[in-house]
């Protein structure tokens, strides 16, 4: 049987607010919003939110938006800047609508900016003083995609404590952990011929992450054995070549989980691979945060960085068709 996902019409500038927080998982404040849509009934697709620039970049952050509606290969496009700085919003609308013009073919479908309680619009005719408008949980966009299984956080800050290194009395508890089980693990790298150690070391993660993707009970020992033997090149590239567009979200749950319990010096492997697996999900916002911990962590680490420029460069998941079967 095939799910069929709901299908959610807007039909004016407030259904489109309403709906943002089902494009990202979060309620969005003070952001630039922008949406592809595609055909003549205007189907939603690519879509992206950025951090409002300070003022005088509003240019630049202007061509970075209509690059990426550009490389997602937008028909039109849907700009909306929520903040309570109205003019910034408004030197933000001008500079993506001139970009629009100059350096694409893309039509702007709704250029709208809103403050949390009024909006405004070009339309002709439309009021100085902008419009009311009200957000809801209850709005019929949120309810379809709540119902559909989708979780809307409150905010980004919550997605983003999702990956916060753990502090206080736990992170020395975990600490001391990671330290055991890498007394058990060396040695056994140390031992392993180099082409056998991916089947050495997946014979250990593979069990867990399948018991941890079913939902099972799994102990901190067994997420840190995951997270270390991940930091082996050869172990983490074969978790890596494991994920798919389908079992995406699960491998990001799981690798969410073990992420949590990560410490020094297990972090950079383990935050790429649920970077990528939010990445292949769709959940940029997710994968962003995931990688940032991970640079932060090993500014050097190239999986890390590599992930980063996808990220940056806008691409989307739909191009990756997995490892070349060798």
């Amino acid at each position: 049987m095939t799910h069929t996902p709901p299908v959610f019409t807007a039909h004016d500038v407030p259904d489109l607010i309403n709906a943002v927080p089902t494009f990202f998982g979060f309620r969005v404040e003070e952001s630039i919003v922008a949406v592809a849509t595609s055909g003549p009934r205007r189907r939603l697709g690519f879509r992206l939110r950025m951090d409002l620039p300070r003022p005088g970049k509003e240019e630049a952050v202007a061509r970075k938006v209509v690059g990426h509606l550009t490389d997602h290969g937008a028909e039109g496009a849907i700009v909306i800047v929520l903040t309570e700085q109205q003019e910034l919003a408004l030197e933000l609308l001008d500079a993506i609508h001139a970009a629009l013009d100059d350096f694409s073919g893309i039509e702007l479908i709704v250029r709208a900016r809103a403050d949390g309680e009024r909006y405004w619009t070009d339309e002709p005719g439309f009021p100085p003083e902008g419009l009311a408008y009200v957000t809801s949980e209850h709005h019929l966009s949120i309810v379809q995609a709540v119902a559909a299984g989708q979780q809307i956080l409150p905010s980004r800050q919550v997605l983003v404590d999702r990956f916060r290194p753990v502090t206080g009395v736990r992170r020395r508890w975990l600490e001391h952990a990671t330290a055991s089980i890498l007394e058990e693990i060396v040695p056994q790298v140390a031992r392993t011929v180099p082409g056998e150690l991916a089947a050495t070391g997946m014979a250990v993660v593979e069990p867990i992450l399948d018991r941890v993707r079913a939902g099972d009970q799994v102990s901190d020992g067994d997420l840190l054995r995951i997270a270390a033997w991940v930091s082996t090149i050869s172990v983490r590239d074969e978790v890596w070549g494991l994920m798919t567009r389908d079992n995406a979200p699960e491998m990001l749950a799981a690798l969410t989980l073990v992420s949590t319990r990560a410490v020094p010096p297990l972090e950079p492997a383990v935050l790429s691979l649920a970077a990528f697996a939010a990445w292949l999900t769709g959940d940029g916002a997710q994968a962003l945060i995931a990688v940032d911990r991970a640079l932060e962590a090993d500014p050097c680490y190239s999986m890390a960085g590599l992930i980063l420029e996808i990220l940056e460069r806008g691409v989307s998941p739909a191009s990756w068709v997995g490892w070349p079967t060798p």
